[in-house]
């Protein structure tokens, strides 16, 4: 990770800039500095975890969990993943897109959307290749009159529900709908991978992991004798009876879980780097921030961050948030605003606040992890909802 410590900071003119890497950002701008070698890192070490044969995909959906899609892609392709898995189509045709004008084939990644597929939109699956994982059996009667219309193989996963109740066919469908399609109407489609979903491996004692392992091996072998795909991150560390054909890690690409696996050896990837906008001396009882709730119990030295709830920093971290200058944690006072918020830095050496230009916000003092805890939610949801306006930094060694 990029620290402050060896940031160069240059003044042009009236711009303030730091050097990062090869490229000089504005001091003023919140930026998420975004390692790529330690993603792929994390990618090479989840290979390892499983047999020689076993794949590991890379799950990249919702923008690659706030991380930004193009160069997580990019990079993951580089660190050897072949397959993409996303939750949308529009997710798999931008994803195809930005994959095409790195020079990346068609051919050689196979992209896969979560959601399923609509029967108006099948022919930008089969144009830009992309790869449904069929929840419904009316998903794979469209898919196979297509194939047949087309005369072509279309390609296909099929997701199976064996126990989490949220997307895939049924036991119960099983036995039932998909038993009585023909079995011309299933020779057209070309049924790469078997796929279900865990919906408690992050409990690794959980009794459901278990059972939805047997039921997925039983209802697998009435389709065909396929190759399979079960686990996710955290079903990854359950045991090698999880991992079968393909491995899907997602939250642990990015440096996260939400276990307590002793042997986890990823990193997290992102830092939040914020601007010092203006540092100030306030007298005991002299109130800050908006409804005036927070009254200052003695002469403090505050400093306003160029950082909010637009960015993604949520309003309700003002009673756990920690924030690192140059070393120094510093914790926040008053409400958190749209644009800024602020911070007590009566502990931080006057050297210190005159050197430094940015404060961290989530690095290796306060990751996404510790503020998901202290926020009572999950990792997922503090990575998923950073904001849009802070620049993506990405960090190559």
């Amino acid at each position: 990770m990029i620290a402050l410590s060896i940031k160069k900071i240059l003044k042009s003119k009236s711009l303030h800039l730091i050097k990062l890497g090869n490229k000089f950002v504005s001091a003023e701008l919140s930026n998420f500095i975004i390692d790529l070698e330690q993603l792929k890192l994390n990618w090479r070490w989840l290979d390892t975890l499983t047999h020689p044969n076993c794949i590991t995909a890379g799950v990249v959906k919702a923008n690659a969990y706030g991380h930004g899609l193009g160069s997580i892609a990019t990079s993951l392709f580089e660190a050897g993943c072949r397959i993409f898995c996303v939750a949308r189509l529009e997710e798999a045709l931008e994803l195809r897109n930005i994959l095409v004008k790195q020079n990346i084939s068609k051919h050689i990644t196979e992209i896969v959307t979560f959601d399923g597929l609509q029967k108006s939109d099948i022919d930008f699956y089969h144009s830009h290749k992309i790869t449904p994982a069929l929840k419904k059996v009316s998903e794979i009667e469209v898919a196979a009159n297509f194939a047949n219309i087309s005369g072509i193989k279309f390609p296909v996963w099929i997701q199976l529900d064996t126990g989490m109740n949220r997307l895939g066919i049924s036991e119960t469908e099983l036995n039932s709908s998909l038993k009585k399609m023909t079995i011309s109407n299933l020779s057209q489609l070309d049924i790469s991978v078997i796929m279900s979903h865990l919906s408690s491996s992050d409990t690794p004692s959980h009794e459901a992991n278990e059972r939805q392992r047997v039921r997925f091996e039983q209802m697998s072998k009435r389709i065909a004798s396929l190759p399979l795909s079960l686990a996710a991150s955290h079903g990854m560390f359950l045991s090698k009876e999880f991992h079968y054909d393909i491995t899907r890690p997602g939250i642990a690409l990015y440096g996260y879980q939400d276990s307590t696996n002793a042997n986890f050896n990823c990193k997290p990837i992102l830092d939040w780097m914020a601007p010092i906008l203006q540092i100030r001396d306030i007298r005991k009882g002299e109130q800050i921030g908006y409804g005036a709730d927070f009254t200052a119990n003695r002469s403090m030295r505050i400093a306003a961050i160029g950082a909010g709830y637009a960015d993604g920093y949520r309003r309700s971290l003002a009673e756990f948030g920690k924030v690192d200058v140059g070393g120094f944690i510093c914790t926040l006072v008053g409400r958190i605003s749209m644009d800024s918020l602020v911070i007590d830095v009566s502990n931080v050496p006057e050297a210190v606040l005159g050197r430094e230009s940015q404060a961290c916000l989530i690095g290796k003092h306060y990751n996404a992890k510790d503020m998901a805890t202290d926020l009572s939610t999950i990792t997922y949801e503090i990575l998923t909802n950073l904001g849009s306006r802070p620049q993506r930094i990405y960090e190559k060694n």
